[in-house]
């Protein structure tokens, strides 16, 4: 009995204490205790400054408030009986995710809110729950019984917003839409639940433009509809869950068969086929549907495959994926008897084939950690013919190309009979630079290669380029050819130009290069031209490059591509060439003078001295129209890469002496200006601004419209000045004017060549005082010009017109003044320059 007794009063004791220390733990200080130490543990196990706020544990209730760095909130608050059974409500506003990343392991953006309702009852709990993110409202329901998971629904009435949960994911927003989503599942036996859930959108729209600039991916604007039903079942080997995917567009289908997933060791079996067409990525577009098989094959959740299967043409295009915890570790990519005519075809080339190509590829020992693996691959083809235009481009010729290497070091070797030739290459690279290369090429024919590419071209090139280090330069090449030919068409094709001939020549070049630097030289000589590139110096080190040119055509006709009609022979010398990618060129010519042109720094000088006015004319097509005299010209211009009209700044000066034009009598014109009143001062005014050539330019525009050959003989222009000065690309007249020693001619105002305007533009025919006895102004653009006739214009004419029909009557002094020339004493000077 003693020791009964001694039991009880320990019973007794221990309850004292427990109801003690329970009676403590709902106290203030019992409240702080336990506040401070969850607040202990939870900081060390998730470092984001978790902190009740407040905390609050009495009897039969509790009231707790958690925020953290963010300022994001959980509240949890209820009531509970002795036997711990609680009716609670949990409401959380989670304002910023982001400091929960390492927690989570990926980054999110945004927030989220909870609330729900927790009930437990003995060892059931049944817990209610709407949580609101990314613009949605997802309700959930989960029940427990005995502590373990019975069921889970989950619906989301209003659609999930693909764009916002985009955005949630930390994702671009490559599509909008709703999407809806509904479980109903048994979840007692997590290893085999049973129930369903269905994923489904009526209206998928992808951004088209994001998805084309970020990927090169270009498509039709049409909506995806997406089904995915889900059926959760029992097998011999645990709980599994099969699946169907259906997604369809004008563009797009998609379908499963038998994909499955193992809840017991997360293996994943079935095939997703899927078709594709209408899709456009880096300008090559689908001319047919493209087919996909998609085969998971797996036995263990450390041991995932996928075999791909594309089929574009009759024989497939196979990929088999090792992927050991879901990361690629080996690829293999192999093709067999490829048709060379179906692929010519699916990629919309317009040739006719015969041959076919294998390749097969090994990517083996990947680390996606560091990005490393192994690579061996080949490719094999035999070409039987290739036929575009009714030419054969290939006559059972081969490529071959073997890859071996890994990430850090690469070989590829490549040998090919295409075009007549003969044809072998090697290259190395190391963390995927170049080190060295090698190409020898014998006897290609230029017809076959250029009618490959849709050009015309004919002859034979021969060529040998050997780099052995590419990190100092180091190498050589040459490169010859007897003949050349390459047509207008082609010409004009690749340069945009308007090539009249055809141009024939034959090549030879070769150079080499040391540490990065080095010279060569190309020539180039046919019959109607002749270039030599020679000192061709190139410094990577210093980012120069240069090269000294000298260039001769008997007849510029023949390879002119200009729309001018241009004659004669033209020869030109000089260097160009770049320096810290800022380029200069020098430039020669003698062929009607002395003409320099240097452009440096931005900066333009040409100066000509003693130009023939009748070479220049001749070699210009205008040789009937101009028959002699001499020019100087000098200009000194910014020119800047960038907006270059806008930069345009400097001066320009064209000084004349001695011309002499035909087929246009100035002073016979400027004589009648008051009877031949469709003539614009424009017409013979042209002159002033661009000399003698600003002439030719109207010719068959206005004057032989508005003279209509009435006023034909000669002109000798004694002195011609045209001098301006640029600013942002507006040319404003300084000095410009010319004489013929009877007729006199300026013009004021400028011209802007960023819009090609006149502004404030006037042309005077001026007397001997620097009057002008007509004056008109001019505006609008250089192709359309429009016309102010000025009011001693109008009087000036008036008098005449009374003179002539001599009906001067009594009073018209009152109406018509006297001719502006009779009465000019004290005018305004219309001109103040240099020609007399």
């Amino acid at each position: 009995m003693k020791i009964l007794k001694i039991i009880l009063y320990v019973v007794v004791l221990l309850l004292v204490m427990i109801i003690g220390v329970v009676a403590w733990l709902f106290s203030d200080s019992g409240n702080r205790f336990l506040k401070n130490k969850i607040t202990e543990i939870a900081n060390k196990e998730a470092p984001i400054g978790l902190e009740f706020t407040h905390f609050k544990l009495d009897f039969g209730s509790y009231a707790f408030v958690i925020t953290d760095n963010a300022d994001s909130k959980i509240a949890l608050s209820g009531e509970f009986d002795i036997f711990l059974n609680t009716k609670a409500k949990l409401n959380a506003i989670v304002t910023d995710l982001s400091p929960y990343e390492s927690l989570l392991g990926m980054k999110l953006n945004g927030g989220l809110s909870f609330n729900g309702d927790i009930v437990k009852d003995s060892s059931n709990i049944d817990v209610k729950a709407e949580l609101l993110a990314f613009n949605s409202v997802i309700n959930a329901d989960v029940s427990m019984v005995d502590y373990k998971p019975s069921r889970l629904f989950v619906n989301s009435k209003d659609g999930i917003n693909i764009a916002s949960l985009l955005y949630f994911l930390n994702q671009k927003q490559y599509a909008t839409g709703q999407i809806l989503l509904n479980a109903d599942m048994d979840i007692s036996n997590l290893q085999a639940p049973s129930g369903g859930f269905n994923i489904a959108s009526q209206a998928i729209r992808p951004n088209v433009a994001l998805l084309e600039s970020d990927f090169g991916v270009s498509l039709p604007k049409d909506a995806i509809k997406l089904a995915i039903q889900g059926e959760a079942k029992n097998s011999a080997n645990g709980g599994i869950i099969v699946s169907n995917i259906l997604a369809s567009s004008s563009y797009l289908n998609i379908d499963s068969k038998g994909l499955t997933l193992s809840l017991n060791d997360n293996s994943t079996n079935g095939v997703i086929n899927a078709s594709l067409q209408k899709i456009k990525a880096s300008g090559f577009s689908l001319k047919d549907k493209l087919g996909l098989a998609l085969t998971l094959k797996s036995d263990k959740i450390n041991n995932q495959q996928a075999l791909i299967s594309i089929n574009v043409i009759t024989n497939p295009i196979l990929v088999h994926i090792e992927m050991p915890n879901y990361a690629p570790k080996n690829i293999v990519l192999s093709g067999e008897n490829l048709s060379l005519k179906e692929i010519l075809h699916f990629a919309s080339l317009p040739y006719d084939a015969k041959g076919n190509i294998n390749f097969g590829s090994t990517i083996s020992n990947i680390n996606t950690t560091n990005m490393s693996y192994k690579i061996q691959a080949n490719v094999k083809s035999n070409i039987e013919s290739l036929v575009f235009d009714e030419l054969n481009l290939a006559d059972n010729n081969y490529f071959n190309a073997d890859i071996n290497g890994d990430s850090k070091k690469i070989q590829a070797n490549i040998s090919s009979n295409l075009f007549d030739s003969k044809m072998e290459a090697k290259a190395n690279l190391e963390n995927y630079a170049p080190t060295f290369a090698n190409i020898n090429l014998k006897n290609l024919n230029l017809q076959k290669l250029a009618k490959l590419l849709n050009y015309n071209a004919n002859g034979f090139l021969d060529a040998n380029v050997n780099i052995d280090d590419f990190t100092k330069l180091n190498g050589k090449f040459d490169i010859s050819s007897k003949q050349i030919n390459i047509t207008k068409s082609t010409l004009n094709s690749l340069s945009g130009m308007e090539f009249k001939k055809d141009i024939s020549f034959k090549l030879d070049g070769s150079g080499k290069f040391n540490n990065g630097s080095g010279n060569g030289e190309i020539d180039i000589n046919g019959d109607s031209i002749a270039l030599s590139l020679n000192d061709i110096v190139a410094d990577i080190n210093s980012n120069t490059y240069g090269v000294n040119f000298k260039f001769h055509t008997p007849k510029v006709e023949d390879i002119n591509p200009l729309k001018m009609n241009l004659n004669g022979k033209l020869s030109l010398s000089g260097k160009a060439g770049l320096r810290d990618n800022i380029p200069y060129a020098s430039l020669q010519n003698n062929d009607f003078g002395t003409l320099n042109v240097d452009f440096e720094n931005e900066k333009l000088k040409l100066v000509g001295e003693n130009l023939d006015v009748k070479k220049l004319a001749d070699f210009s097509g205008n040789g009937k129209i101009i028959k002699g005299g001499k020019l100087d010209m000098l200009a000194n211009l910014d020119i800047k890469s960038k907006d270059m009209l806008k930069n345009l700044n400097g001066n320009v000066l064209l000084r004349g002496e001695k011309l002499e034009l035909y087929s246009i009598d100035i002073d016979a014109l400027a004589n009648s200006f008051d009877s031949a009143t469709n003539i614009n001062l424009y017409d013979i005014g042209a002159m002033v601004v661009a000399g003698p050539l600003g002439f030719v330019a109207t010719k068959g525009g206005s004057i032989g419209k508005n003279l209509g050959g009435m006023i034909e003989g000669k002109t000798a222009i004694r002195e011609l000045n045209a001098d301006f000065n640029l600013k942002n690309g507006v040319m404003h007249t300084s000095d410009v004017a010319f004489s013929t020693g009877k007729t006199r001619i300026a013009a004021l105002g400028a011209i802007n060549l960023n819009t090609e305007s006149f502004q404030n533009f006037s042309i005077g025919l001026l007397d001997d005082k620097n009057c002008a006895k007509y004056e008109q102004k001019i505006s609008g653009t250089l192709s359309n010009p429009k016309f102010e006739v000025t009011k001693s214009t109008i009087e000036n004419a008036l008098s005449v017109a009374a003179s002539l029909f001599d009906k001067i009557k009594k009073g018209s002094g009152d109406i018509l003044r006297k001719p502006k020339e009779q009465s000019n004493e004290n005018c305004t000077p219309f001109y103040r320059g240099v020609v007399k």
